[in-house]
């Protein structure tokens, strides 16, 4: 379990008058984001020097620079840097609680936003669809993005719940190990190395290779293949996992995939074979913002039934 942040004391107890205001820290996210002053001011509808006056002021309230402008740059501060996720989540939580208002005035019903990574979502969808069940008055809204965007998604308040690896995460993030995602190798049934129990990297080197060309799945794939002097100028890097299934099929390549996204893959036409010396896998697991007595009790609800239904330890 991850630590949680220790925040400051004097912080906490600012007087209202010298808290940030909520003009200024979207005015410090659209900056942030674009790194613009002209694109922050046309996304807010605001004037360039009504956007400059409200970052002094943010920084004079903070005692701090969170911009480092130039003639031609605008740039984080290493305070700046430090503050975005923080602002994005309360900009997010802000928006976000404004939403619910007018949901509960509108049809009563409560929003959790899940976010699962593409290969995992399968792991959630049962367990959702119960726990949904006995919260008819929750409007479940899902994503699936990949895992990278489903740590940022959770930082910054935009979802409340994800599925995802449990790898480099940052101290404000708790995990509940869910699964061992192994890599493996796909192969047509009549693959010359199809009938064995399982395969080395090693035994990759000289084929012709199809794997994503993107996310933590990609990182480790490519670290352990240059490792076994695989011929990755030749590989096959793709978006979609049917794409990479449809090079199998035919035979035209060997697919290096996490084990996960193999789980309604048809027996009958491709081999799903283990690798081994070295296994290379990554942890999935339930992942949440903050600690638990900050939490909404909707969140801590789904997150306790989801941790029951998927025996995480």
């Amino acid at each position: 379990m991850s630590k949680h942040p220790i925040h400051s004391p004097a912080a906490a107890s600012l007087p209202p008058h010298h808290a940030p205001t909520l003009r200024q820290l979207r005015s410090f996210q659209a900056v942030a984001r674009a790194l613009s002053f002209r694109q922050a001011a046309e996304a807010l509808s605001l004037t360039q020097p009504a956007l400059s006056a409200s970052i002094r002021e943010l920084e004079a309230v903070l005692g701090a620079p969170v911009l480092d402008r130039g003639t031609h740059h605008v740039r984080l501060t290493p305070q700046g840097a430090l503050l975005l996720p923080q602002v994005e989540r309360l900009v997010n939580g802000y928006e976000q609680g404004v939403d619910a208002l007018f949901r509960t005035l509108g049809d009563g019903k409560r929003t959790l936003r899940v976010a699962a990574l593409p290969s995992a979502m399968h792991l959630l969808a049962e367990p959702l669809r119960q726990w949904l069940a006995q919260h008819p008055d929750v409007d479940l809204r899902l994503r699936d993005p990949l895992n990278d965007d489903l740590v940022a998604a959770l930082q910054r308040g935009e979802v409340d719940l994800a599925l995802g690896v449990a790898l480099d995460l940052p101290p404000q993030i708790e995990r509940y190990p869910v699964a061992q995602d192994d890599l493996v190798a796909v192969l047509p049934l009549g693959h010359r190395l199809a009938r064995r129990k399982h395969l080395t990297w090693q035994d990759l080197a000289g084929e012709r290779l199809a794997l994503f060309a993107r996310g933590s799945t990609y990182e480790l794939a490519m670290a352990t293949l240059r490792q076994h002097g695989a011929d990755l100028a030749r590989a096959d890097q793709l978006l979609y996992s049917e794409s990479l299934y449809s090079l199998v099929r035919c035979g035209l390549a060997v697919g290096v995939i996490s084990r996960l996204y193999t789980h309604s893959l048809d027996a009958g036409t491709l081999r799903v074979c283990p690798l081994h010396a070295p296994v290379i896998s990554r942890r999935v697991a339930l992942l949440v913002h903050a600690p638990m007595g900050a939490r909404p009790p909707l969140v801590q609800d789904c997150l306790e039934f989801l941790v029951q239904a998927l025996h995480t330890g």
